[in-house]
């Protein structure tokens, strides 16, 4: 018979498994669909190359595995290392140009690896942003989807995973 300490170690480490085990497997299949460039920026590629990964947060990787997968086309985060005006789309740093001149406190999601801004090829960000509403039972935490700005629907996708516990799993705001 086990001990109530040896069943709590063995249930422990089977949830620890389980859950490094999907992390692992979702990290190295989201490499099938993006690379680090299109995460980050330039300045930041350029000091840490491949291991750039580690400012991205695991749940906002799964999140974009389960978009990806699940609408089948590609998506356009960052294209700077293609000649493309997008940079600053998904992780942003102190030296960011879009935050680099701010004069309060910015703590923005990008700033955590934990929100990209992103188009799919072939859709508006409105149809987007539907397939992930009705699609939340896929995602594995609570999921922020950017809506209107001044009352205008955005023509792009902006989801980051600053959940609110009191929110549902996924939900739209305004800015």
């Amino acid at each position: 018979m086990l001990s109530v300490g040896t069943l709590t170690r063995t249930v422990c480490n089977n949830f620890l498994y389980s859950y490094y085990t999907k992390q692992y497997n979702a990290m190295k299949k989201i490499t099938d669909y993006f690379c680090i460039e299109e995460l980050v920026d330039k300045t930041v590629f350029d000091k840490y190359g491949q291991s750039a990964w580690k400012f991205i947060d695991k749940d906002l990787l799964a999140c974009l595995l389960v978009i990806r997968e699940g609408i089948g086309f590609p998506m356009t985060i960052n294209n700077w290392k293609w000649g493309g005006s997008f940079s600053q789309r998904g992780l942003r740093h102190n030296m960011s140009s879009l935050v680099k001149n701010k004069t309060r406190l910015y703590l923005s999601a990008h700033i955590f690896g934990k929100a990209v801004d992103f188009d799919v090829q072939g859709m508006t960000a409105v149809d987007v942003r539907k397939w992930i509403v009705d699609n939340a039972d896929k995602f594995p935490c609570k999921v922020r989807l950017e809506r209107n700005m001044k009352g205008n629907p955005i023509n792009w996708v902006h989801l980051d995973i600053m959940s609110d516990e009191s929110k549902p799993q996924v939900y739209q705001f305004d800015v």
